[in-house]
């Protein structure tokens, strides 16, 4: 128990540091015996919120949702038409939705915020632009579900909170499909971040079994760990609650690690960029104790909610991206890393991430190919600011064992690519290895590298060898010798485009230190 209470503490502490908030009035604590013994209150029209099992499952503490009126739930409807100024709608004001003018052709988007975070902030904005900015989206309605005043500390009280806003969401979702007189739900898509994941889980939830609808589909996006992971479905989002879930997961660790996310897939899709746990650019890099105390929150906050938060970007980006966005399906991240899944076939499915991931499932399920009871899990890699968007490529290089290559001998060094496609145009440069490596005569090095997508597949490749002396390292020294490496020919493999190519240098020449060699296919005749 006092493990569970130290994380819960911490969690608090963190993310009120990140936010610079104090506790508001909305925390209610028990009064009395009676109240704290107490096991189910009811909301009217709401339903009944219990306190008994699942809801204690790997829980510090238990709250019941606060009352509806001081949750002060608002829908903000933005469309086209109304980007600025948000018709403000409430759950059972049936009258104010009717005289909303809300196309009932849709699309119909909803966005929930999570953990001290309100409708108001900006990413939320940023996101609800980039739907309506769609192309064919000229009828949608984008929905934000606010619900700022239930979302501040302690958690565990917010936690609860979710369980009452779901409800009165699928109310409010239930009087939409009523006015309007939808067929069904198929056109309703429920985007969640971290709390907010779980929340669009009890929408979807409380919409079946209270209406018979369900939602067409939700996007969990770095659906929250504490209070949820390791629990039954019922108390968390799952693949039951829509006809399609989908999750990004961007922070799944353990929260004593500034870990707030899922590591459990539990979606009919999920994703896992950059392996799903800590982003490109969120690391922390060693400066947080020489910056001004006037700086400490801005180093606080990077560091403990990058990663949290990238999920809600990358979707961002994904709505309308640079490239293709593509995730690939493997066994794990360190074999999509070792370039072990690089073909898109019935063995490694090859999805989208993000928005539109949902087209590309429907016709792998048309095919008969994808089973709604099982998790398909794809893995990709980013960048480490905007835009996030790479194409993968397996690099397959080959050191050279001829007899200038032995006689030069092993080196130490990193080596760094540049695509170069048909138009001359050139990706960004990418080290094969994060750190300097050994390559002896005759070695082989396979790895999956992410490159800024040029728009069109490679034709040939500058090769640079980058050569650093280490004084205590004898391997690295080089006296008399040029630094340089003998590479045979490097085979790149495209994901995206479904292209391969073998490059090699012109004449068996070295790589040479700090000098870019351009390699190319018909250069290999030489070999």
């Amino acid at each position: 128990m006092h493990n569970k209470t130290s994380a819960t503490l911490m969690l608090q502490t963190i993310m009120v540091l990140m936010d610079k908030q104090n506790s508001t009035d909305v925390t209610l604590f028990p009064m009395n015996f009676n109240e704290e013994m107490e096991m189910e209150r009811c909301y009217g029209i709401y339903g009944c919120f219990s306190k008994a099992y699942p809801w204690t499952e790997n829980r510090p503490d238990n709250y019941f949702p606060l009352p509806p009126d001081s949750l002060g739930v608002r829908y903000a409807a933005f469309t086209r038409r109304n980007r600025k100024i948000p018709l403000l709608l409430q759950a059972l004001d049936t009258e104010k939705i009717e005289n909303s003018n809300i196309d009932p052709m849709g699309p119909f988007y909803f966005i929930s915020h999570g953990f001290l975070d309100g409708g108001h902030k900006v990413w939320v904005q940023n996101m609800a632009n980039a739907l309506l900015n769609l192309e064919g989206n000229d009828r949608a309605t984008v929905l934000v579900v606010d619900w700022r005043r239930g979302s501040q500390p302690p958690y565990g009280q917010a936690v609860a909170n979710i369980r009452l806003v779901g409800a009165m969401t699928a109310h409010f979702i239930h009087n939409l499909y009523d006015i309007l007189g939808l067929p069904n739900l198929d056109n309703f898509h429920f985007i969640g971040h971290s709390l907010g994941a779980h929340l669009a889980g009890y929408c979807g939830h409380n919409l079946q079994k209270q209406f018979n609808l369900k939602l067409g589909r939700i996007t969990g996006l770095d659906p929250a760990a504490p209070y949820f992971s390791n629990t039954v479905t019922l108390v968390r989002l799952d693949r039951s609650d829509a006809k399609f879930v989908d999750i990004i997961h961007s922070n799944a660790m353990p929260l004593y690690f500034s870990g707030f996310g899922m590591s459990e897939a539990i979606g009919h899709v999920d994703f896992y960029p950059n392996g799903g746990s800590i982003q490109p650019g969120c690391k922390s890099d060693g400066t947080q104790n020489q910056v001004k105390d006037s700086d400490m929150y801005s180093q606080m906050s990077k560091f403990v909610s990058c990663s949290h938060e990238r999920s809600y970007e990358l979707f961002t980006e994904s709505i309308a991206p640079s490239c293709p966005f593509m995730a690939m399906q493997c066994k794990s991240y360190e074999a999509f890393l070792a370039g072990n899944c690089t073909t898109c076939d019935g063995k490694h499915y090859c999805i989208p991430m993000g928005y539109h991931s949902y087209s590309f499932y429907k016709k792998i399920q048309a095919r008969g190919l994808a089973d709604p009871k099982s998790h398909i899990i794809l893995y990709s890699m980013t960048a480490s600011s905007k835009p996030y968007c790479k194409v993968h490529y397996k690099l397959t290089l080959k050191v050279s064992n001829s007899t200038e290559s032995r006689v030069h001998g092993p080196d130490v060094g990193r080596i760094s690519i540049v695509l170069v496609d048909k138009n001359n145009s050139k990706s960004d440069a990418k080290f094969i290895d994060d750190e300097q490596k050994y390559y002896k005569p005759g070695d082989f090095e396979t790895k999956m590298v992410p490159f800024k997508d040029t728009g069109y597949p490679p034709m040939s490749v500058l090769v640079e060898w980058k050569y650093e002396t280490n004084l205590f390292n004898p391997m690295t020294w080089r006296l008399l010798k040029s630094p340089s490496i003998y590479i045979e020919h490097l085979k790149i493999s495209s994901i995206e485009y479904d292209t391969e190519i073998t490059v090699c240098p012109k004449l068996k020449k070295p790589v040479v230190a700090n000098l870019q060699t351009v390699m190319k296919t018909k250069y290999c005749g030489f070999t």
